[in-house]
């Protein structure tokens, strides 16, 4: 019986001992980075209004900004802004320097290729935007006008789609440069979000700006690199619990002068 009984322990011990070296061991993830350095990267775009901008003091403003401070503050971590142009949004995530992207980014399955979103965090609107006296009423007005588009935006995504035939599209790789091209003439109209159009007619009263059309409504939210589940859970639970305290309302009435729509889940 003894022997039967040591031979019983050795084949548990031998038996646990293969299956300890057959289980790999847990790989670190970003979130387990980002609580042991207890930082949080976040990739923003500080040229695209009222999402992201440099206040007067130099330092990022706006309510994309103000989410992603909320964010690192309620997970406990410092704070490290990595300032990219529109078209380095998913890049700047992809190559590894920062752990996440918010910077207004709408949902799209093509971008959904190569990233992973997290639940939306607010709304948006592409409008045609142009002087007063240029007669744009419907997208078949378009033709034969040159139409300002930021590339790596939702705009170029959709924009191209509704114009029609003898539309001279003229593309900039930051909204900038867009908003610039409008109101030198260089462009006849441009199409961005209609936060960025109020901020740019209110700017230049002289220039008579006005929204013409609405291209699309939209939703957008962070992302995160493919397979950064653990970290894609925890920005989802936190924009779940920021939504039901009003936090998230807060900052979007604050620097859109809206209400947030309701939003959806995946």
């Amino acid at each position: 019986m003894k022997t039967y009984l040591r031979l019983l322990a050795l084949l548990v011990l031998v038996a646990g001992s293969t299956l300890s070296m057959s289980q790999p061991a847990h790989a670190e993830t970003t979130l387990d980075k980002i609580l042991k350095e207890k930082k949080l990267r976040v990739a923003i775009d500080v040229g695209n209004p009222p999402f992201g901008v440099l206040g007067k003091d130099g330092q990022p403003d706006g309510s994309d900004v103000a989410v992603a401070r909320q964010m690192a503050k309620d997970m406990g971590v410092e704070l490290e802004f990595v300032q990219v142009p529109s078209t380095g949004r998913i890049p700047a995530l992809l190559a590894g320097r920062a752990d996440v992207t918010i910077a207004s980014i709408s949902v799209t399955t093509d971008r959904a290729k190569t990233v992973m979103y997290c639940n939306p965090n607010g709304a948006l609107s592409i409008v045609i935007l142009a002087p007063k006296a240029t007669a744009i009423q419907k997208p078949a007005d378009m033709a034969g006008k040159r139409i300002g588009i930021t590339r790596a935006t939702l705009e170029e995504a959709t924009v191209p789609k509704m114009a029609p035939q003898g539309t001279n599209i003229v593309w900039f790789d930051e909204i900038g440069a867009t908003i610039q091209a409008l109101l030198s003439g260089q462009v006849d109209a441009v199409a961005m979000t209609s936060f960025a159009g109020k901020t740019v007619a209110d700017g230049n009263p002289d220039k008579q700006i006005e929204p013409k059309l609405t291209v699309t409504t939209a939703f957008y939210g962070p992302i995160v690199r493919p397979n950064d589940f653990e970290l894609r859970q925890w920005i989802n639970t936190w924009i779940f619990l920021n939504t039901q305290n009003g936090t998230l309302a807060a900052i979007y009435k604050q620097h859109t002068g809206l209400d947030l729509p309701t939003l959806p889940t995946f």
